[in-house]
């Protein structure tokens, strides 16, 4: 009860936020603060407060120490041991700087951060901030990769994958970005949704890995996660809300690309590569669909564009009002079934118990 009492109340700050007034921007920049601390400073017995106290103080640290996890959070966990830091530590430093990077890039990317934020607070914080600790960060680090490519600073471009990559193997496909920063034709779009959902109804992709498998071009560690029943199962494609949120958002928006073009040439300058990120992420959702923990981790980790995305649609109507006041009651509407109905998240505890 407490998350939904929390974001109803940042709501009624997203709505007067309508006015654009300066000040609220350093408004802004508090709330994002605040809900930092407030998920580095959680209580969370998950595996990464006991895998903490597994890993050696930085002095004692081997090759084989880096076998377990990804390198740079094996290393930043060894760091923090040597200076004797608590286990609280990992929360504040992966959990909240996701917080603040996603913060940071909306107010860059999109004039309607408050809302932005809001639609971030209502779902896509429950699967990635509030319930771990790499995917969230690795999804974060996405919006500076884009950024950067756009300025076209490839350096900071690889610096910033590598330090996402380095603490949760699923930001290996944010490199596909580089390619993606183009316009795409709308019938080209639509050719590729049609074309994943027939791969995926046919199950190539399963029955690709499996061959593969086979050959032994893939690893023993995910054909173990392929053949798990509790890792690996259909999440139904067309009954799973999300993603046929997703679909329908990038129909949407490729029937308006028109008017998108005419935006994107006066107002948005990363919309190209945001909306190909959203669409590449939704094609996979799509493929991996009968096999859920990919489907769900390649999800969330292209899922924080989608708020910025979601924004985007308020510039096609002539009066914004109507769109982005819908938009705060639809986060609400979620934000109650997701806290409310589904109990997604624990009640709030304060540090590590």
């Amino acid at each position: 009860m407490e998350y939904f009492l929390f974001i109803s109340f940042f709501a009624f700050f997203a709505i007067g936020s309508i006015s654009n007034n300066r000040d609220r921007v350093v408004l802004y920049y508090f709330f994002v603060l605040v809900v930092a601390l407030l998920v580095g400073l959680r209580g969370n017995q998950d595996e990464y407060s006991s895998f903490y106290y597994l890993i050696p103080s930085f002095e004692n640290l081997t090759l084989v120490d880096f076998q377990g996890k990804e390198p740079f959070f094996t290393l930043i966990i060894s760091v923090f041991q040597y200076l004797s830091f608590p286990a609280q530590t990992i929360y504040l430093f992966f959990s909240s700087v996701a917080v603040i990077v996603n913060g940071y890039f909306f107010k860059k990317f999109t004039p309607f951060y408050y809302v932005a934020f809001l639609i971030y607070l209502s779902h896509a914080i429950t699967i990635k901030e509030m319930s771990g600790l790499r995917l969230g960060y690795a999804s974060a680090l996405l919006l500076p990769m884009i950024y950067f490519i756009q300025k076209k600073n490839y350096f900071k471009f690889f610096l910033i994958y590598s330090l996402s990559a380095m603490v949760q193997y699923v930001g290996l496909l944010s490199i596909f970005l580089i390619f993606l920063n183009k316009a795409i034709r709308p019938k080209l779009l639509l050719i590729g949704l049609v074309f994943a959902l027939a791969i995926y109804y046919l199950d190539i992709v399963k029955l690709s890995i499996f061959y593969l498998a086979s050959i032994g071009l893939i690893p023993a560690h995910i054909i173990d996660y392929v053949n798990s029943e509790y890792h690996s199962y259909d999440t139904g494609l067309i009954f799973h809300l999300k993603t046929l949120q997703q679909i329908l958002t990038i129909v949407f928006m490729i029937i308006c690309f028109d008017r998108y073009q005419n935006i994107v040439s006066t107002k948005i300058k990363y919309y190209n590569l945001l909306f190909n990120a959203y669409y590449f992420g939704t094609i996979l959702i799509i493929l991996f669909s009968s096999l859920a923990i990919f489907a769900y981790r390649f999800s969330a980790h292209f899922m924080s564009v989608e708020p910025i995305i979601i924004t985007y649609m308020i510039w096609i109507f002539s009066n914004k009002r109507i769109p982005y006041l819908f938009l705060i009651l639809s986060a609400l509407i979620i934000a109650f079934i997701n806290y409310i109905i589904l109990a997604r998240i624990e009640d709030y505890v304060f540090l590590l118990q």
